[in-house]
């Protein structure tokens, strides 16, 4: 009986402590510097080309409350105004609550933050590249890391959910243009 309840009790240490990945400080290192987690069990790359200038896709996404109004996924967003360097807001996708801190903040050229929800730690690096005729090439890279989290959401379900939300960030940007 004993064997077993230490068995149980390693089991249970190591679904907990393996997968857990990069510190939060860690990561909040690599998002300031525009980095994800390269060696994360879930990464995501996708790009997409906006027809409307850096500053008007931009404005979209530093405007963190306004998400829901363009983004379906995003059900709500709680901060204190747009984003800046160092701001905290939360917001909830899909049921789960994400806790995020900007980490870097270059106008029109680079966003990055960190989330937190449950176990699962995320980096998430907006690019932004001005291209002629007043497009913009934007590039996302996205890290998560925790227990489980390629079992419970593999790259593919990551990528395909930075496309649906790259694909709405154009709708919205080439309807403001």
């Amino acid at each position: 009986m004993q064997r077993i309840s230490e068995a149980i009790l390693l089991l249970f240490a190591s679904i907990t402590v393996v997968g857990c990945g990069e510190s939060l400080d860690g990561l909040n290192r690599l998002a300031a510097a525009g980095s994800i987690h390269e060696a994360a069990p879930v990464k995501a790359h996708v790009q997409i080309e906006i027809a409307a200038p850096p500053s008007a896709v931009w404005a979209l996404l530093i405007d963190a409350p306004a998400w829901p109004g363009w983004q379906k996924n995003i059900d709500t967003v709680t901060s204190a105004g747009p984003l800046a360097n160092g701001s905290r807001f939360s917001w909830q996708t899909g049921g789960t609550t994400i806790h995020s801190q900007v980490q870097l903040f270059e106008p029109q050229q680079r966003l990055a933050w960190t989330g937190t929800a449950m176990t699962a730690k995320a980096v998430h690096v907006w690019q932004l590249k001005a291209l002629p005729g007043n497009r913009t090439l934007v590039t996302v890279d996205e890290s998560m890391d925790g227990p489980w989290m390629a079992k419970m959401y593999p790259s593919e379900k990551l990528a395909a959910s930075d496309e649906e939300w790259l694909q709405a960030l154009k709708h919205a940007a080439e309807k403001t243009r």
